[in-house]
């Protein structure tokens, strides 16, 4: 029997999950505060932002190791629990190492949120009626877009003018989150998500590349601009937090609204030549010095990233729906991984050659990772065209 209190309960977790990634990029325009306070240059606030996409990714880890035994309402409670003690770590008025600290453990609430979170949710919409199901399960995999474009907004909303300032905006939303937290501890049933672990047990198949790549080129995107905004703005001339943040925002959002648009009619490979295309516009748009030709760039990489990883997620499951719980794991830690490790890259180059050489080698970066996925989409293609006749073969013998 459907209730109120099963429409509630998926409310509520999507509006966790939204400010728990937002809590990710909360620091995206606040950077020059912390540069000019703390003394962090483009590796310091590149290193920052690696801290918290390497704690989501131990975060996805240790989730996948345990995906057979894991309740999906107790990983989303306790990742929602880890953002709210670390928004107020990062209220805290304690210096780099606690700035570092407190980004470690927002990546590793963040990385369980978004992805143990999206299947949460996926679960929860199957007691909802048939549309609302279906609209669940269009709008899950872009609450993580949406919550990282939340992020910048709020901090471009707010203004702070300094650190403390900054730290206000992490103590509010600290207590959003308990908030948050309360009402899924009242709202979501003690048995809700049980049944996930049966669902992914025993043993798995290999993750196909295409997903995997698909993910990393993702969200490799959005660590561009999740981290470096104010670097690429600064390069132009813009200074203004505000601004920056709602450059920043624009670029999640349309991610968001590419995920839900685009995800399910786009292909895959062409989602991939559309990102690959805007990321070159970036380094096109650094070249002439044009912020208008940036932002351009930046949402088209938003929208077509969005559009690449909804359907790197949806094609996984998909394929393994009985190990939906370990095969969401698995794409949000690939994408995690394209967060990290490339945008760490971008500062030491950035700082030894400077902006535009950084964007350039980023976005040759992307643009072979994009091209890359296209090629594993055609190789598994060929692969399964060629099982299939094999499949009924078998099926007619038997």
């Amino acid at each position: 029997m459907r209730t109120r209190s099963s429409v509630g309960g998926v409310v509520i977790a999507a509006l966790v999950i939204l400010l728990g990634t937002a809590l990710a990029t909360v620091p995206t325009p606040l950077y020059p505060l912390y540069a000019r306070e703390l003394g962090l240059d483009s590796v310091g606030i590149t290193a920052t932002f690696a801290a918290f996409a390497a704690g989501a990714v131990c975060g996805l880890i240790v989730a996948l190791r345990n995906s057979s035994r894991l309740p999906r309402r107790r990983v989303y409670l306790l990742a929602a629990a880890l953002q709210a003690a670390s928004a107020f770590v990062l209220a805290g008025d304690l210096g780099i190492p606690g700035f570092a600290a407190g980004r470690v453990v927002t990546g590793i609430g963040s990385g369980l949120l978004a992805a143990s979170g999206t299947a949460f949710v996926l679960e929860l919409g199957q007691g909802l009626s048939p549309l609302g199901a279906r609209i669940v399960r269009t709008v899950a995999p872009a609450l993580a877009f949406a919550g990282l474009g939340l992020g910048p907004l709020l901090s471009a909303l707010s203004a702070p003018v300094d650190v403390r300032g900054a730290h206000l905006v992490f103590f509010v939303t600290g207590l959003l989150l308990l908030a948050g937290l309360g009402l899924s501890v009242a709202l979501l049933p003690a048995h809700a998500g049980r049944q996930g672990g049966a669902t992914s047990a025993g043993r798995r198949s290999a993750l196909a590349w295409s997903p995997r790549l698909g993910a990393f080129a993702a969200f490799m995107t959005t660590g561009l601009f999740g981290s470096v905004t104010t670097v690429l703005l600064a390069d132009l001339g813009v200074h203004d937090i505000a601004l920056s943040g709602a450059f920043a925002a624009s670029v999640f959002l349309f991610g968001a609204i590419g995920v839900v648009t685009l995800g399910r009619r786009l292909p895959a490979a062409v989602s991939a030549g559309c990102l690959a295309v805007a990321l070159l516009l970036v380094g096109v748009a650094m070249m002439l010095s044009s912020a208008v030709l940036l932002i351009l760039a930046a949402v088209a990489a938003g929208t077509a990233g969005g559009a690449l990883f909804a359907r790197s997620l949806g094609g996984a499951v998909s394929s393994a729906p009985q190990h939906a719980f370990a095969r969401t794991v698995s794409v949000f830690l690939c994408a995690y991984l394209g967060l990290a490790v490339p945008v760490l890259g971008f500062g030491f180059v950035a700082r030894s050659a400077g902006t535009e050489p950084a964007v350039w080698a980023f976005a040759a970066l992307g643009a072979a990772v994009c091209l890359g996925v296209i090629v594993a989409r055609r190789v598994e293609a060929r692969r399964t065209s060629v099982q299939a006749p094999d499949l009924s073969r078998e099926r007619s013998l038997a």
